[in-house]
């Protein structure tokens, strides 16, 4: 009998383990729910936290950000990310928005990241259409933005955390 309880206490303190770790997922997956809501819904802000420019080079990310309010879509990075063609350097930032932006779901992937594309004419003059798109982890809020100039070649990539955008 002693032996058994002996063998016994392992395996509860194992099994215990694992309820802990199933309750720590509970959150992430609200923080998903959440997410995946304010982006079917068009109503999100994307606070990047790391921007990789067009060769890989990690760019400033202070105060980047993707909003995304119905058909209005506004982009806001820091200045060495997009460098604007301002040859006086009177903008500290790159800006762009656009009131008629579209935005739809691409496709869910086999493991469970759901992909998302903005496009409108986000360039700083607005001359040409831009795309943005944007990949959900699954069971995160966590994103991955890819941005792409207007004939498809890659501008820079971001990785960032979603919420709703409040009222």
């Amino acid at each position: 009998m002693r032996v058994f309880a002996i063998l016994l206490f392992p395996l509860a303190a194992l099994l215990s383990g694992c309820a802990a770790q199933r309750h720590t997922a509970a959150p992430d997956n609200r923080a998903y729910e959440t997410a995946l809501a304010a982006l079917e819904a068009q109503r999100f802000v994307i606070d990047i936290d790391e921007v990789y420019g067009k060769k890989g080079r990690k760019a400033d990310a202070h105060q980047s950000y993707v909003r995304m309010q119905g058909s209005f879509a506004e982009f806001c990075f820091a200045p060495d990310f997009f460098r604007p063609r301002d040859t006086e350097g009177r903008m500290d930032r790159y800006q762009a928005s656009d009131e008629n932006a579209s935005f739809k779901k691409i496709r869910t992937k086999r493991n469970g990241n759901v992909q998302f594309e903005i496009q409108g004419m986000l360039e700083w003059r607005k001359i040409h259409n831009r795309t943005c798109q944007i990949t959900l982890y699954h069971d995160s809020n966590q994103v991955y933005l890819e941005f792409f100039n207007s004939f498809g070649s890659p501008e820079g990539s971001a990785k960032g955390v979603i919420r709703p955008l409040e009222e």
